[in-house]
Parts: C-alpha cells; structure tokens; sequence
C-alpha cells in the first residue's frame, strides 16, 4: 500500500493512497463503524459543476464524504441547537485526484477554534477535538 499521511502545517491532514477514489471511498464505508461513524453523503462536485453548465476538465475528480456520528450528533444538538453550526463542518473529507494519485485533505477543528465559536461549551470543545482525531484515523484506516 502506498501512503502517504501528514499534518501540512499543523492544520490540513492530507494522504494519498494507491487506490482509487472509489476504492478509497469504498474502504472509508467499511471502516466508518469501526470508529462510530457512518458515511452521510458522498458529493461527486465534479458531476455538480456540470448540472450547473460549468465547463468541467475532463480529468477533474473530486467527492466531499461526510462522516457522522448519528447518534452523537443528535445528542449533542439537543443540549446545543448552535452546536449545529460547528458540529457539522469539520466531518467533512475531501478526496480527489492529484497527479495520478488518489489525494485526501480533512480540516480536523481544534479546541480552541471551536471554544472561538462556543466559548461557554468546554465539553463540545474537547468532545468535537477528539471526533475529528477520530476521522483522522479513520481516514488512515482506509487508505
């Protein structure tokens, strides 16, 4: 297997892997309940820039897969309605070609950042960090 996984920055986590995207996206399904998630939504934006009569590269390929905890989710918005707004955001990964290889990039949230958001919510804070560490391994489990 051929990987390559990585914080550029101390921010973006990028990998690449051998497979192809639907290889890799395929791998990210099974292995989502591993670390209680599940695959919301596949987005091909390729095939949604076309729909919207936007001249796409014929080589262009590039999906949003968002990663949810159900069941957390819900539970979490019920304590929280405005936990919606950043709850939300950091499940998603993004994974395209790039030079012939199958590319990944995920903006995991930290602390702080969400605090920035939700100051008076020191729990969501540290619970939505550790989620999105969570899709990081996820994410190297799959490729």
């Amino acid at each position: 297997m051929d990987l390559d996984a990585e914080l550029k920055e101390g921010v973006l986590f990028s990998a690449t892997t051998a497979k192809s995207i639907p290889g890799f996206i395929k791998s990210l399904k099974e292995n989502a309940p591993e670390f209680n998630f599940g695959i919301r939504h596949i987005f091909d934006m390729r095939e949604d820039y076309k729909n919207r009569g936007i001249e796409v590269d014929e080589g262009f390929q590039a999906y949003q897969v968002v990663a949810c905890n159900f069941a957390g989710s819900y539970k979490s918005m019920q304590k929280n309605i405005n936990r919606a707004a950043v709850l939300l955001e950091p499940k998603q990964i993004i994974v395209y070609t790039n030079k012939g290889k199958t590319s990944i990039d995920y903006l995991p949230f930290t602390r702080e950042f969400i605090k920035q958001a939700l100051p008076e919510d020191e729990k969501f804070a540290q619970g939505l960090e550790e989620a999105c560490q969570k899709i990081i391994r996820l994410i190297r489990a799959s490729l």
